[in-house]
């Protein structure tokens, strides 16, 4: 999985955890626990083979993307410093502190220079 999914599994696919929360609950009615106790087995091992494998793609995905990026680095490239990103501009910035002052950013790192945030009308 290259693209990490932000739901969660249920939410992704309500009829199938109904159903099989449906069968679960039919099953310890019907006093078949052995069944059940090997079915929620099964369940849990493929899910944690499937976590396992989706994180070692991912976790090729970012040794390649490194590897490319430090070959870049080595060429004299400033794609491989800075990556995708370019570094950030320097210029004045709303303090991540206090939203009612500004603090100069000089491309690299806060400084100490502040001022006043000038009030505007609508905000």
């Amino acid at each position: 999985m290259l693209y990490p999914v932000n739901s969660r599994f249920w939410r992704r696919h309500p009829a199938l955890v109904a159903g099989s929360v449906a069968l679960a609950v039919w099953l310890s009615l019907q006093g078949w626990y052995a069944t059940l106790a090997v079915l929620t087995t099964a369940a849990t091992l493929i899910a944690i083979r499937r976590t396992r494998r989706a994180r070692s793609i991912e976790r090729a995905g970012l040794r390649a993307r490194a590897e490319f990026e430090n070959r870049l680095t080595g060429y004299g490239d400033p794609r491989g410093v800075f990556g995708r990103y370019p570094p950030a501009r320097a210029g004045w910035f709303t303090d991540p502190v206090s939203q009612w002052r500004l603090r100069y950013f000089d491309g690299w790192a806060w400084t100490g220079h502040t001022a006043v945030r000038p009030q505007t009308f609508g905000q």
